[in-house]
Parts: structure tokens; C-alpha cells; sequence
């Protein structure tokens, strides 16, 4: 049977797809269709395809040809209360010398399509991506799940000519993705590619309520020439590298909002910002996020790749706790990210660090490189040539606190790293409520609310009740622009 001839071509706007099923019925409540590619083939504007709860091995890509529109989008979710699992293991990959590569493709792809909403559904055993979005626009993938991928779990791809743009990722989970030994046969054997999830060329985006564990690289990626977007109320733990990670290449990167993500246990750095071989990543916030207990830099300047320029960058009110921990390598004393905020690149023009809690990083609290002043060896006149500001931090070292170590990799990224208070810098103890259990909410009494304009330093404030909305029933509720709380679990 030709798909175009189904009866998703009527009016008909409900559908549904169960592991009983036939394709060659009128996919009905009582004779579903058998397949999700059938009805990724001919659902079309204002339709709904319901999967009933099962299994579904797939031996080939789904793909999605029909778009909808803003006022009758088409959906793809699990009927309620049951569970999907599509098992990609059975894809055969063929390898590829041009683009698009394997690795960039997904089991599920949305690829030149519009005003979709894809949610409940896992994907597992990919040998490529999980999902894949390529120069497509309104996209929402919303409570889905992927575990064991070779490349991304969720990948997002533009490309200058056709970007890829009003694109939500919420309340997804992620796990073991870029797993070397998932690839493809024919595939890279160095590393696998892309990041837990990546976006490339996307404007206009919410990364939101994801959990992102176990996975072999780094977290959340906002990389190219993305702008235009946020990552916020991400929980992001137990990664190979970096939880967060902001990078540009082939163009500027600019107007990425990072706030009140939760990121611990990461082999890596907390967050990153990086510009490896774009042109500039510019106008960043990065502001109440919760970095602790990663194996490196709490949030750290990179100089990987080109080492490009960052200006109008902002980091403020994050707590960053008990960073730069890992094991250093064999007759080293640190590891080879350290400390709590590490000005590593001197890149950089026109940024502002404040209101910022900074406590017991290992070497340093707060630093910068050695290449700082291989032009200048006065710091504070360095740093007002570029407009580097640093004040109001609350810094508590440990004991054996130094005013510089030297830390890094051979050949050229050794340095030398000083300590640095900044300007108007509250020094002690912040008293938070217990760091064993992860309470960073601030004691009544702490030198971080006493006295301060604003009435509180880091990510929590003061007024907020205790939300630890990252420890159980992830993803929490959320509260939206009328006040109303929106469940990101259906």
C-alpha cells in the first residue's frame, strides 16, 4: 500500500500505532497501524498519532515527511500511561565521505519539517544519534528518552543556509550517549562525536528540565553559530567531560542566557566557554547555577582550538562549590582543570564576574593565567585595558590556600595561575546548610546576605523556599508567564 493513500489524508485527527497492529489498517483505536514510520510518512497538518505501550525494533530510520502549522501542529507521543521503547539496534549504517555524516543522523529525524511536537517516547541502542532536528523550525521534543548512543542523544543541526530555529527541548533524559563502542561499522575509533545534547546552528531555542547523566563527553553543548536561546533548570551529572558547554565555531556565537542548572560529578569542567574556531562568542550570561563536585574548573575559560575572543560575558550569583578535585596525573599536583572560576584564556574583553559564591575549589577559588601578563605584569591595569571586572564574590579558600599554582597539560597549555579576590570581595565561611546533602541554601546568618546589595550572594536567594527541584520527581512543574504551573511530565 502506497502511505500517501492512508486515511490520514481525511480529517481524521487522532491515530494510533500499536505492536498488534497492521499497517494496511485505517489506524484506529481498534486497528491500529503497526509502525511508526507509517505514520511518520502520513500524518499531515493537525494530526495526532497515539503509540500504545511496547517494544518497537526498527531496522531503518524514521522519518518524518509532513509538517504541521502554528495553529495545527502534528504530535507524536506514547498513549498515556504506557511506555514506548524504540530499539534502533538493528539499523544497518552505512559509512559516508560526505555529508550529512552517519553520526549526524538519528533514529528519529526530523529533518526540513515544521511545527511538530514529538513526546514520551525512548529511544536505545542508536548507532548514530537518538534524535536528530536538521533545518527545521517550531520543533518540541518534550519527555522523551534516550539511552546507549553513539553520537548525541539529541542532536539539533542548521547550517548557514538553512538554520534551524524555534526549537524546545524539555524535561528530556539522556543517558550513555556518545558510547565509542556503539558506533557503526567503518566508524571514527578516536572518540565519539557531537555531546550528550548538541545544538549547531540554532537561534531561537529552550533547553530546559533535561537530565543528562552517564554519558561519555560533555553534557549540553551550545556550539557554531547558535543565538538566541537559553539552558535553564538542567540537571546535569556524571559526564565524561564538561556538564555545560558553550562553543563557538563558523561564525559568532551570541545571546545564550545559562541559569539555575545544577551540574556535579562531571569528569570535566562545571561549564565551559569556548570559541575553538568561530569568530567570537559574544553577549553570555551565565548566572544561579549550582556547580559542585566536578572533577575540574567549576567554570573555566577555555583556550581549546583557536582560542578566539569572548566579550560581553557575564558571570553572576552562581554557586560553585568543591571543584578541581580529579586525580592529578602522575608527578603532578593538580588536576589538569583546577579551582572554582579559572580565567585560563586572556582572550577575553568586557566581562563581569560578581555576586558569585566561590568556596573550598582546589588551588584556587577564583584565577587567571600566567599568559595575562606576558605583556604587563601589573594585572589590575591588564585587566581594566580589557575591562575584565571582578567584584563582589564571596571567596572562602581551604587552609592551605596560595597565591599561585601552576596546573595544565604539556605541551602548550601549562600555566602558571594566580589567586584573585577582586574588588569588594567578602572573605569566610559562606554557611551553607549542609553541602553533605547538597543544601546550598544559605543559614540565616551568612556573611553572603548580611549587609549586601542585592540582599544575597550566589545562586540561592534568600526569599525562595528550599526548591530542590533536581533531587526527586525530575522534572519538576514549572511556573509559566500567567502564573500557572505547567507539568513538564505527561
Amino acid at each position: 500500500m502506497n502511505p500517501e493513500n492512508s486515511l490520514a489524508k481525511t480529517s481524521q485527527p487522532t491515530f494510533y500505532v500499536a505492536t498488534n497492529g497492521n499497517d494496511t489498517y485505517d489506524g484506529s483505536f481498534t486497528r491500529p497501524w503497526a509502525t511508526i514510520h507509517h505514520a511518520a510518512a502520513v500524518l499531515t497538518t493537525g494530526q495526532t498519532v497515539y503509540i500504545r505501550g511496547g517494544i518497537y525494533p526498527i531496522a531503518q530510520q524514521i522519518q518524518v515527511h509532513h509538517s504541521g502549522t502554528q495553529a495545527h501542529p502534528i504530535t507524536y507521543a506514547a498513549y498515556p500511561n504506557e511506555a514506548v521503547v524504540i530499539n534502533a539496534d538493528q539499523i544497518n549504517i552505512l559509512k559516508s565521505e560526505t555529508p550529512p555524516f552517519p553520526h549526524d543522523q538519528g533514529a528519529f529525524q526530523l529533518e526540513n519539517v515544521s511545527y511538530i511536537t514529538v513526546k514520551n517516547l525512548s529511544i536505545k541502542n542508536s548507532h548514530n544519534s537518538g534524535f536528530t532536528i536538521r533545518n527545521s523550525h517550531h520543533i518540541t521534543l518534550k519527555n522523551n528518552q534516550t539511552e546507549n548512543s553513539f553520537s548525541s542523544g539529541i542532536g539539533v543541526w542548521g547550517s548557514q543556509g538553512s538554520v534551524s530555529h524555534h526549537i524546545k527541548i524539555l524535561a528530556n533524559t539522556v543517558i550513555n550517549a556518545n558510547n565509542l563502542k556503539l558506533g557503526y561499522v567503518g566508524a571514527e575509533t578516536g572518540e565519539a562525536p557531537h555531546e550528550a545534547i548538541s545544538l549547531g546552528t540554532v537561534e531561537h531555542f529552550e533547553v530546559a528540565y533535561n537530565q543528562v547523566q552517564d554519558s561519555q563527553k560533555e553534557g549540553i553543548d551550545v556550539k557554531e553559530a547558535s543565538q538566541h536561546g537559553q539552558v535553564h533548570h538542567n540537571y546535569v551529572h556524571h559526564v565524561k567531560r564538561q556538564g555545560l558547554y558553550v562553543d563557538s565555531w563558523f561564525g559568532v556565537l551570541e545571546d545564550v542566557e545559562v541559569f539555575q542548572n545544577v551540574v556535579h560529578d562531571c569528569q570535566g569542567a562545571g561549564f565551559v566557554l569556548s570559541v575553538e574556531s568561530g569568530i567570537s562568542a559574544r553577549n553570555i550570561r551565565v548566572h544561579h547555577n549550582l556547580l559542585y563536585d566536578n572533577w575540574g574548573t567549576g567554570i573555566l575559560f577555555g583556550r581549546w582550538g583557536e582560542d578566539g575572543l569572548r566579550e560581553n560575558i557575564k558571570i553572576y550569583h552562581n554557586t560553585i562549590y568543591h571543584n578541581g578535585y580529579g586525580k592529578p596525573n602522575p608527578g603532578e599536583e593538580f588536576y589538569w582543570i583546577t579551582g572554582g572560576l579559572y580565567l585560563f584564556s586572556n582572550n577575553l574583553r568586557s566581562v563581569e564576574i560578581s555576586r558569585n559564591i566561590v568556596s573550598q575549589n582546589v588551588g584556587f577559588q577564583i584565577g587567571y593565567s600566567d599568559r595575562y601578563l606576558e605583556s604587563n605584569s601589573n594585572i589590575h591595569q591588564v585587566f581594566q585595558q580589557k575591562n575584565i571586572q571582578v567584584f563582589q564574590n564571596l571567596i572562602h579558600s581551604p587552609d592551605n590556600a596560595r597565591s599561585s599554582i601552576e596546573a595544565g597539560w604539556l605541551p602548550n597549555d601549562w600555566a602558571t595561575i594566580y589567586s584573585f579576590k577582586g574588588n569588594k570581595a567578602i572573605i569566610g565561611d559562606p554557611q551553607f546548610m549542609d553541602p553533605t546533602a547538597d543544601n546550598f541554601y544559605l543559614k540565616s546568618y551568612s556573611p553572603a546576605i548580611r549587609n549586601q546589595t542585592p540582599l544575597y550572594l550566589g545562586a540561592f536567594p534568600l526569599s525562595e523556599q528550599n526548591r530542590f527541584w533536581w533531587q526527586k520527581n525530575f522534572p519538576p512543574q514549572r511556573t509559566k508567564g500567567n502564573g500557572k504551573e505547567e507539568r513538564m511530565r505527561e
